[in-house]
């Protein structure tokens, strides 16, 4: 897990695939942290991201580093709206508090991923394969 997250924050910014009515939904994130021995991640519930993962949690994770390596992370959304959770991103990224002012904004969730699996690639070998 600590080779993932140290791979995703080199990576500065990720993107995050879900489904919307049949197709895929790309945006860039920033944002990734490890609690309890799982990774994670924040995002609005106003954004029609919160609501395609509420509707289907599965999703896919893609970033490339300099080396021109990347890392395919695939697995399922688990809301966790705990106020331990939303304290520890605060703290881990302060700058957090510039979108959602405070750690009890109804806006503000937070969430990991389970029955993960990461590919880590190069264009020179077969993917490495680890579950999370």
């Amino acid at each position: 897990m600590d080779e993932v997250l140290e791979f995703l924050k080199d990576c500065k910014t990720f993107f995050v695939a879900t489904v919307e009515g049949g197709q895929p939904r790309v945006r860039p994130f920033g944002f990734v942290m490890k609690f309890e021995d799982r990774l994670y991640f924040v995002t609005g519930n106003q954004k029609p991201f919160f609501k395609q993962i509420t509707e289907n949690p599965a999703i896919e994770i893609c970033g490339t580093n300099e080396k021109n390596e990347w890392i395919r992370l695939n697995g399922k959304v688990v809301l966790d709206s705990r106020m331990e959770v939303k304290q520890k991103t605060f703290e881990v990224m302060p700058d957090l508090a510039y979108v959602y002012k405070t750690v009890d904004n109804p806006m503000f969730e937070c969430f990991y991923i389970e029955e993960a699996e990461a590919s880590f690639c190069t264009m020179m070998a077969a993917p490495r394969v680890i579950k999370l």
